[in-house]
């Protein structure tokens, strides 16, 4: 398996910093079994978002993720809400 993350890497090495997050997404696409490493070895971007209710915007990161949605800290909702 660490054959494969190190080509997995030299691939993202090799590509243009400015679409990361793409390739990236094609990397995770093609490999799906590494891809919480893929997401933790590579580094991206910080992403923002805005606070719906309040219009401030706050980082979106893995300390306010619950799936695919991000918690404001300004409402404390999480964003899209959550189907429980």
């Amino acid at each position: 398996m660490e054959k494969e993350m190190n080509a997995a890497l030299n691939i993202m090495r090799r590509m243009p910093p400015s679409k990361i997050e793409f390739n990236l997404s094609g990397l995770v696409n093609l490999v799906p079994d590494m891809t919480d490493e893929l997401l933790q070895r590579v580094d991206q971007p910080l992403q923002t978002a805005r606070d719906s209710k309040s219009g401030k915007q706050y980082l979106l990161c893995d300390y306010n993720r619950d799936g695919d949605s991000y918690r404001s800290p300004w409402s404390n909702e999480y964003q899209p809400p959550i189907d429980d």
